[in-house]
């Protein structure tokens, strides 16, 4: 035994596997080379250089999601996830993880390549900020990756909590509540998993060590281990017996609007090629998208407004802590990411449209030379619009509501040439929050049992101390 102190005596290995797929386009960052500022990450090692997800990130965000679910946004870290997941090297000492997350190598739908364009806006103006300006290249939506994770248990009596904690780190797969990349708080790298298969070798036995020697490597499940639809089914499946649900401690409150495009709306993207318009809506997988970042930029600058009458004195601070910081050149702001977020929406219904524009000379009340362009924004339509805040302060709620409530109304238009009547939205929406479900519908007043809770939300928004 003291010679092999340093060697796993392993009582079984579980073998999980799944499809994931990018629900939304998605950036996996780290390529060196590529046609935009910021690209995505490939294998190197193949010809065709199929997008790479590393498994580290698929860890580290299967780690966030748990610590998130166990101890609640913000919160310290559970002691199930230092033992799934090994606890944080300091002064160079750390445990080890029992589990072993995989890279996975995804297959794109198609063979294009999008680019998207980032920048900052001024809230007085509406205009972008100089220096401020960058193309990333994203997977598009659908994009495919064979993930496959493997729980090494060296204690049987530790076997149940360990799995119980998987399951509950890959049910965020499973539910899309998991994102990857850049700009996951506005929409982007969101995942959606199915096809879900697990196998139990025993290696208690040796029989289940034959089994598992004489496994392919790189696929080591057998034939007869059942496609489910989650992995919590697989794995009853494998093991004949359910794994305890953990407890969900996450504070939020859910938005899901259902919003209708009056007229038009634009959201500029980068030209692909030379019969493109000067400005077309932005568009994901050949589908027309209402981004994130757009609408999430909206809900900035109008929260920004509705506390320079609300909170002037306070109005940055509570905007920074909603939204995170604006970071500039020597800011020395600690960064973090929104706690609001946006998610990306498929545009349904509608169409495009080509529009000549032209900028008339105000001396002249002609056309001024060089002015004329083209535009194809996307007419008509709606969206599924949702918003997520985490780990609600006092007041915060409050705000959302003012914000969702501009929103419907469709007094908060999106996009560009908003001064044309582009952009305008409006809808209906049902607000979770706690134990309270809210629907609103402008101009219709809320039910009477749901006004009482509206108004003290936004009661507790004016007077509450940051």
């Amino acid at each position: 035994m003291d010679e092999r102190k340093n060697v796993r005596l392993l009582q079984a290995r579980w073998v999980i596997t799944g499809t994931v797929r990018l629900a939304t386009a998605g950036h996996l960052g780290g390529g060196d080379e590529g046609p935009a500022d910021l690209n995505v990450v490939r294998d190197r090692a193949e010809a065709e250089g199929r997008p790479l997800m590393p498994g580290a990130s698929l860890a580290g965000a299967l780690r966030s999601h748990l610590a998130d679910r166990l101890g609640g946004y913000g919160g310290p870290e559970d002691g199930r996830v230092t033992a799934l997941f090994g606890a944080i090297p300091k002064d160079d000492q750390g445990t080890q993880s029992p589990l072993v997350v995989f890279d996975a190598l995804g297959t794109e739908p198609t063979a294009r390549v999008e680019i998207r364009d980032g920048v900052a806006i001024t809230a007085c103006t509406g205009t972008a900020q100089d220096h401020k300006k960058y193309d990333f290249e994203v997977l598009p939506a659908g994009t495919a990756f064979a993930v496959r994770v493997d729980l090494l248990v060296e204690e049987a009596a530790d076997e149940p909590a360990l799995l119980s904690a998987l399951l509950a780190a890959l049910d965020g797969l499973a539910q899309g509540e998991i994102a990857l990349g850049l700009r996951r708080s506005r929409g982007l790298g969101e995942l959606e998993a199915t096809e879900w298969r697990a196998w139990r070798f025993d290696l208690a036995s040796s029989e289940g060590w034959l089994a598992w020697l004489a496994a392919d490597p790189l696929a080591p499940l057998p034939d007869r281990a059942m496609v489910c639809p989650d992995p919590r089914a697989a794995c009853q499946v494998a093991a004949g017996v359910a794994p305890a649900q953990l407890e969900d401690a996450r504070r939020r409150v859910l938005v899901t609007a259902r919003l209708e495009i009056r007229g038009g709306v634009l959201v500029r993207s980068p030209a692909t090629n030379a019969t493109a318009p000067d400005a077309a809506h932005l568009s994901s997988g050949g589908r027309s998208v209402l981004p994130g970042t757009g609408l999430g930029g909206a809900l900035r600058n109008r929260a920004a407004r509705i506390l320079g009458v609300v909170r002037l004195d306070d109005r940055d601070q509570w905007v920074t802590r909603l939204f995170g910081p604006e970071l500039g050149f020597g800011q020395k702001t600690k960064p973090h990411a929104s706690r609001l977020r946006v998610a990306e929406s498929v545009v349904e219904g509608g169409g495009r449209y080509r529009q000549s524009r032209i900028r008339v000379d105000r001396a002249t009340h002609g056309v001024a030379r060089g002015a004329l362009f083209d535009e194809e924004p996307h007419g008509g339509g709606h969206v599924e619009a949702r918003l997520e805040l985490r780990d609600p302060r006092p007041g915060e709620t409050g705000l959302l509501l003012l914000l969702v409530k501009d929103l419907l109304a469709g007094d908060l238009p999106v996009g560009g040439a908003a001064a044309v009547g582009r952009g305008v939205l409006s809808g209906r929406a049902t607000v979770s929050a706690s134990d309270t479900t809210v629907t609103l519908s402008p101009p219709e007043p809320p039910a009477p049992e749901q006004l009482a809770w509206l108004n003290d939300q936004i009661t507790e928004l004016r007077e509450v101390l940051l």
